[in-house]
């Protein structure tokens, strides 16, 4: 880590001013470095339990007395095409919220229609001759409501309106549901692309060069501050790439989101444990 490798760095500084091959600034400086990286780790530490404090809060708890996750942020899954992604989005919930309110939508315009329809209400019944007992009638009516039709066109017209919104409604989420997958799918290619060359190309490379420079700086053939430079550089390119692989994450989350399809890493393809920060 950082920290022991600062460590390692105090301790060769100060051989070296016991030996005489180096000033007492050497060590100091080596020192002020190990104090700065314990005080990144402390902020870490910090941000971490307030953002447990705050999940355990959002969670309705007090405590929070859950574990940590294991998982490898480093492990990145390679996706399937575009294509395949976007076609995915058929399938997602908002869009099928969308079709259960266009059925409901289509019973509330045939609702409105039938009211429309004169309510023809049958009347049949006998009736008794009046001063002959012995005679009876036989009596129908029918009575039909007036106006049915006009009174029913303003609630069919707001009817049709809202199902006419239906189709609309469906393109502007489709729309924006494929822009979001699209930006979504840019961020997660830039970068696993980012994290993977520097896990493959440029940590190795600069860890071989610390190797050399710690040797070369032993023996006197390099000052103390470009070994400390090519440090920095090294532990620079780690949070690099463990900053590319968390925002890859993010955005894999959010495919994952978009498309209802659980996308894991294949076994065997985590990134080796070198370049683990």
């Amino acid at each position: 880590t950082d920290i022991e490798q600062r460590k390692r760095s105090v301790e060769a500084a100060r051989r070296r001013h016991e030996a005489g091959a180096s000033p007492e600034s050497v060590v100091l400086t080596a020192q002020a470095a190990l104090a700065e990286a314990e005080l990144d780790r402390a902020r870490a530490l910090q941000s971490e339990s307030a953002a447990r404090q705050t999940l355990a809060a959002l969670w309705n708890q007090r405590d929070p007395d859950f574990g940590t996750v294991a998982g490898d942020p480093l492990a990145l899954p390679a996706l399937e095409d575009f294509a395949q992604l976007s076609a995915w989005l058929e399938k997602t919930p908002e869009l099928a919220q969308l079709a259960g309110e266009a059925r409901i939508r289509e019973a509330q315009v045939r609702l409105a229609r039938s009211e429309a329809k004169a309510d023809l209400q049958w009347q049949v019944g006998a009736r008794t001759l009046r001063g002959d007992d012995n005679d009876v009638a036989l009596v129908a009516g029918l009575s039909m409501p007036l106006g049915m039709s006009r009174r029913a066109q303003p609630g069919i017209r707001a009817a049709e309106a809202e199902l006419a919104l239906s189709p609309v409604e469906r393109e502007a989420l489709s729309i924006r549901l494929y822009s979001t997958l699209s930006g979504a799918y840019g961020d997660y290619t830039t970068a696993r692309l980012e994290s993977e060359t520097l896990t493959r190309d440029v940590l190795p490379r600069l860890a071989k060069a610390e190797q050399a420079a710690d040797r070369a700086w032993r023996a006197g053939a390099i000052s103390y501050m470009e070994w400390a430079m090519l440090q920095d550089q090294r532990v620079q390119a780690r949070k690099r790439q463990l900053q590319a692989a968390l925002d890859a994450q993010t955005a894999l989350i959010e495919i994952q989101r978009l498309t209802g399809q659980p996308i894991v890493t294949a076994a065997g393809n985590a990134p080796h444990s070198e370049s683990t920060p």
